[in-house]
């Protein structure tokens, strides 16, 4: 039987996405020495991608320098045949937004205590991560910058894990964000990750935050469309109304447009989440206990003999029409410095559909200072992948290419391509080779084109042809 470096014997596909691709694997070792892992290795199609190829070997030199009983852990590194893989500890479990999802099927959603729980676990994670040092003894500095429901792991014994450090700053990373990047997931990225300005562990407790406030109501506070941009003219972030007091205090604290009004740091966001966990939760209150009891409840019979590992490590690849829900912040106005940003989207594997299914009864709690607050809303469910089998990628993905629209002048504008509404300004589009006719709709009423604009392959995420005003 073949063994991936004589000794990775590959069981199953776990997931496939642009980058990579996870196997379930078995380790064979000497006297029959075995262990189930999680091979994740580079997609064959994107072997002879040099920046991509540096971002996996970043990953894991960055992973084998962290040490936290609630991070996955690295295990192994090697290339066989031209291809980089990692091998990771294997996860029998899920993550929390798929299984949020459960929860609603089973009538059962995720408990206040646990939400917070798992909140406060992923916060020492990340604690442990921002404070970590070299081997000179000198801060590595390293930010996550994609935490998200779709990177917190739960396992069938109850253990919180937080995954996927792939595109994580750090002061050795060898692949820089390039060009005008904003690496994140929109809904739970912090403004200042959005304008691509300095950033640190602050960044990572704002989107705990959104990842917080999803648990418990099903939507992050930046759901809206319009959330980041108005987020980033001033206008602080909208929260649940049916969250109670306490819990507002502590994710309206972390979702502060001004990161010096945040939590200090990681830590304390933890303490504070267990502070009130302990105040809502019973007496007899044990996290591991508790979600274990959960777990039987929502994980459903066919998922029984089955683990994922880490599955927003390999994410999808955006379509046009995946991208079209959400106004990628281009650039950012005068109102915030006449500092022009540009953001594009990694979308995770977990697809998030809006359905009216509340995640939590309306809880009547009284008014407190903070961020302003809304009432109770319809929420999201998060729709459980379907896992596929390493494919090629489609040709047709050779032929399109990346606009960028934005400006001070283009915000909000709506955007029209051959005739076709894309949204609003500012925004990030995927198009077929050739030329287009695009038009802009400005808030008052003005238009602004028809314009031709020719898209070539060369126009990439990271070097897109760009119309800003």
């Amino acid at each position: 039987m073949s063994r991936l470096a004589g000794k990775y014997e590959l069981l199953r596909p776990l997931g496939h996405g642009g980058m990579a691709e996870v196997w379930e694997a078995v380790l064979h070792g000497d006297a029959g020495f075995r262990r189930r892992v999680a091979v994740k290795r580079m997609a064959a199609e994107r072997v002879g991608d040099e920046r991509l190829q540096r971002m996996f070997v970043d990953e894991a030199r960055l992973a084998s320098r962290l040490h936290h009983a609630n991070l996955v852990a690295v295990i192994d590194f090697g290339v066989v045949d031209g291809i980089a893989f990692q091998v990771l500890e294997l996860v029998d479990g899920f993550d929390v937004a798929r299984l949020a999802n459960w929860g609603l099927t089973a009538k059962a959603p995720m408990p206040v205590p646990i939400a917070l729980g798992i909140a406060a676990q992923v916060a020492h994670a990340l604690h442990a991560a921002h404070t970590a040092v070299g081997d000179d003894g000198a801060p590595l500095n390293i930010v996550h910058r994609d935490v998200s429901p779709q990177n917190v792991l739960v396992s069938r014994g109850g253990d919180v894990k937080l995954a996927d450090f792939g595109i994580a700053l750090w002061e050795q990373r060898t692949e820089k964000t390039l060009g005008a990047t904003a690496r994140g997931k929109p809904t739970y990225m912090a403004p200042e990750q959005a304008m691509r300005g300095a950033i640190d562990g602050r960044a990572d407790v704002f989107s705990l935050g959104c990842t917080l406030h999803a648990l418990l109501t099903g939507l992050s506070p930046l759901q809206d469309e319009n959330a980041l941009v108005d987020l980033l003219a001033g206008v602080e972030l909208a929260l649940d109304g049916g969250l109670p007091a306490p819990i507002r205090e502590v994710i309206g604290r972390a979702v502060r447009r001004d990161r010096q009004l945040r939590q200090a740091n990681a830590e304390v966001f933890a303490q504070e989440c267990e502070r009130v966990m302990k105040a809502l939760a019973p007496p007899d209150f044990e996290l591991r206990g508790a979600l274990k009891r959960w777990l039987e409840v929502v994980v459903p019979s066919d998922q029984a003999a089955l683990a994922t590992p880490m599955p927003s490590s390999v994410p999808h690849r955006a379509t046009v029409s995946t991208r079209r829900r959400w106004p990628l912040v281009v650039a950012v106005v005068a109102l915030v410095g006449g500092v022009t940003a540009w953001l594009r989207r990694d979308v995770p594997a977990p697809v998030v559909v809006v359905e009216p299914v509340p995640i939590i009864a309306p809880v009547v709690a009284a008014p407190s200072p903070g961020p302003k607050v809304e009432p109770p809303r319809p929420v999201a469910a998060v729709v459980e992948p379907k896992l596929k089998r390493p494919a090629p990628v489609p040709e047709v993905r050779a032929q399109l290419g990346v606009l960028a629209i934005g400006g001070e002048r283009f915000l909000k504008g709506e955007v029209m391509v051959d005739g076709r509404s894309m949204g609003f300004a500012p925004r990030q589009l995927e198009l077929p080779v050739g030329a287009h006719q695009l038009e802009l709709v400005l808030s008052d009423g003005t238009r602004v084109g028809p314009r031709t604009f020719t898209i070539a392959p060369q126009h990439t995420e990271l070097s897109p042809l760009r119309w800003v005003e």
